[in-house]
């Protein structure tokens, strides 16, 4: 019987498999010519496919413009409670068949390789329909009807998915569920909110502590003393991981790379114990700090377990040589005065772009004593601390969404 696991008491009635295009007209989008495409902004935006992942829109991103539409190319507009949906991706991988419904956006113009989906039927509801573009109903689907296209694409056809038959309730039973899961989401939307507002107050505090702007004071009320001027590589000996491409085993010592930097010993990369005594000699271990060097430059994490772990040369390894409080470093290189020290002696012209081992010793920091260096970790710690927590109950709240969508529909 076709009916969801979880469901109001009220509703009884089997959902019917309806075809796609019987209630809504689903448009692909126009080839705009980019000749045509302008870089500054203008009164129509085209949305592309680059402009739309993990279900977000971001306008920002490589933004182009038109100031004005011909007539064949005013279907393309985009209105409020469209959904657009991506078509192409990468071969063999799901990083495509993400959706969104157009909120308060105007002036939107659709590219190609998308889709939109507009509502012709008052049976169906634009908000239940966004939900069940987010469900493994409509993406198993979706996925078994991509096909390969030119290079290493995979595409799904405007045509495909127009016959494609989904499981829909009654017009009633659809609107209190996009209601309930609308509530779901705006508290996702409120705790997204409130962390950018988190982060953008650490970055106001790390400018102003490390412009000395705010000064800690002793337990005396008085200044610390001056702050001193040095190089990395006075107070931390600078390392970098294996030249060689790994051979890689089912299990192991962990190997981790830029893509780990945010989360250290979560990686599905492991090499053999013998290769990993053979090839390395200067291991992390507890407080000290890995910072990406070649293609990200710059972000850096410390080391927060003895657990043995291998690393790729596109790391720097950074242990402590001279007495330094090594988070404290570890917020100085986040500081745009140490970003800027990095971005000075990276080479931008190779590609990927990197900055030499040798090269980053020679970063110049300014060191306050090491009292004052601790109570600035520590503040800067515990603030991290806050986002982080808020980063778990968006998680956690993000699994209960997940959930929702597999067991309230079809």
């Amino acid at each position: 019987m076709n009916v969801p696991k979880l469901r109001f008491k009220e509703f009884t009635d089997e959902w019917q498999k309806v075809p796609l295009n019987s209630f809504t007209n689903i448009l692909g989008g126009y080839a705009f010519k980019s000749e045509n495409l302008l870089n500054y902004k203008a009164k129509y935006q085209v949305i592309k496919m680059g402009n739309i992942n993990n279900n977000t829109l971001n306008l920002e991103k490589n933004p182009s413009y038109l100031n004005t539409i011909s007539q064949k190319e005013k279907p393309y507009l985009l209105k409020k409670d469209d959904i657009i949906l991506t078509l192409t991706g990468t071969f063999g991988k799901k990083d495509f068949g993400y959706s969104y419904q157009i909120k308060d956006e105007t002036n939107l113009l659709l590219n190609q390789r998308l889709a939109v989906f507009k509502i012709i039927n008052s049976n169906f509801s634009s908000n239940f329909l966004k939900y069940i573009l987010l469900n493994n109903t409509f993406l198993n689907i979706f996925f078994r009807f991509s096909v390969g296209g030119t290079g290493n694409q995979s595409n799904v056809s405007i045509q495909d998915i127009k016959s494609f038959k989904i499981p829909f309730p009654k017009i009633e039973e659809q609107k209190k569920i996009a209601n309930f899961l609308s509530t779901v989401d705006k508290k996702i939307s409120n705790l997204e909110n409130i962390i950018t507002t988190l982060e953008n107050q650490k970055k106001g505090l790390l400018q102003q502590i490390f412009s000395q702007k705010v000064r800690f004071k002793d337990k005396n009320g008085n200044n610390y003393p001056d702050w001193e001027k040095k190089k990395l590589d006075e107070y931390v000996f600078i390392y970098d991981g294996t030249h060689q491409t790994p051979k890689y085993t089912n299990s192991g010592i962990k190997f981790v790379s830029v893509e780990n930097i945010h989360d250290l010993f979560n990686t599905n990369k492991f090499i053999s114990e013998k290769d990993f005594l053979k090839e390395f000699k200067n291991i992390p271990t507890v407080n000290d700090i890995l910072m990406t060097r070649i293609g990200d430059v710059g972000t850096a994490t410390l080391v927060t377990k003895d657990e043995p772990l291998a690393y790729y040369v596109s790391l720097a390894l950074f242990k402590q040589k001279k007495t330094i409080h090594m988070p404290f470093l570890l917020h100085y290189i986040s500081t745009t005065y140490f970003q800027h020290e990095l971005w000075k002696r990276t080479l931008h012209i190779a590609f990927p772009k990197k900055i030499n081992k040798n090269e980053i010793g020679k970063c110049i920091l300014l060191v306050p004593c090491l009292e004052e260096q601790t109570k600035i970790a520590d503040f800067l710690s515990a603030f991290d601390r806050k986002i982080d927590n808020q980063k778990a109950q968006l998680e956690h709240w993000k699994q209960i969404k997940k959930g929702l969508l597999q067991q309230m529909f079809v």
